[in-house]
């Protein structure tokens, strides 16, 4: 059976009602939108999530030096930041470094195992003076070598 009346499935809207869905959709956009989105690493991270790890070896042949200190200083002070020994692999690790400190300070001491001490240079071998030294950022070295007294 059909119907007659409206070819149209559903009534239209009349200007006067759309004009209000326009302005109710408007005033709806108008607000603040809360939305939750995923935090980034950098936002999850912690302020001490960053770490200072390399290796120490005998830069005559390049074998592993176990007993050795390595410290890092915030740059261009001497506020110790942490230090760890090396183990018998020649390892090191200084964990817990705040994200502020991008730049870092090293300093070794072998003297107790025979090595030298001193500031770790640029091209990572020791450097008795300060200002021979280079400033190191945070994560995994290059290895340190480090000559017989």
């Amino acid at each position: 059976m059909r119907r007659t009346g409206s070819p149209y499935p559903r009534p239209v809207l009349t200007m006067t009602t759309r004009r209000a869905a326009a302005l109710l959709t408007g005033a709806l956009l108008a607000l603040p939108v809360m939305s939750v989105e995923t935090p980034t690493h950098a936002a999850t991270a912690r302020a001490d999530d960053g770490f200072f790890t390399g290796k120490v070896v005998n830069q005559a042949n390049g074998k592993p030096l176990k007993g050795v200190t390595v410290k890092v200083f915030r740059i261009n002070t001497d506020t110790l930041l942490g230090s760890d020994k090396t183990g018998s692999l020649g390892r090191y690790r200084i964990e817990g470094l705040s994200a502020d400190d991008e730049e870092l300070d090293v300093r070794v001491n072998g003297r107790a195992v025979g090595f030298e001490a001193g500031w770790a240079a640029c091209n990572h071998h020791i450097v008795q003076s300060w200002g021979a030294a280079c400033s190191y950022s945070q994560g995994r070295q290059a290895p340190l070598e480090l000559q017989r007294l």
